[in-house]
């Protein structure tokens, strides 16, 4: 049983949310909303490392596939670019929380960085999606 189908969903899941949250505590800006988002963020990072590895293993299966090679290569620039855009999301928001410097302003710069990781986090999922949807990699006969 591949491991990388069970596990991407975490980040997906958990990343959307962390974004979700720096909305609503941009509106309510309310203390535990924006302690949650930084657990969700955290959370998220956890679990981005075994769905790049676990997608990782599961790839050499594949890319000696000429027509998929491309696209596995996509798929992974893009979910690593997912989890280095939300990491320094992360370290900003907990260096400007420590600091004492976290404001709606200084949070705009680390919610931009967000939507840029939301962003490449769509794109990698439309590519993993094309893989088993289009190309039926990693289906289980």
């Amino acid at each position: 049983m591949p491991l990388h189908p069970m596990l991407v969903h975490f980040p997906i899941a958990l990343l959307t949310s962390y974004v979700l949250f720096e909305i609503l505590w941009m509106i309510f800006q309310k203390d535990w909303i924006k302690n949650s988002s930084v657990l969700l963020l955290l959370l998220g990072l956890i679990f981005v490392v075994p769905s790049i590895l676990s997608g990782e293993a599961s790839a050499e299966n594949f890319e000696k596939v000429s027509h998929l090679e491309e696209l596995i290569e996509s798929h992974e620039t893009f979910a690593k670019l997912t989890g280095i855009t939300f990491f320094i999301a992360f370290i900003l928001k907990v260096i400007l929380m420590r600091t004492g410097k976290f404001n709606f302003k200084t949070n705009l710069i680390v919610f931009v960085i967000s939507l840029v990781g939301m962003f490449f986090l769509v794109q990698t999922g439309l590519r993993g999606g094309e893989l088993v949807y289009k190309h039926g990699v990693g289906i289980l006969y």
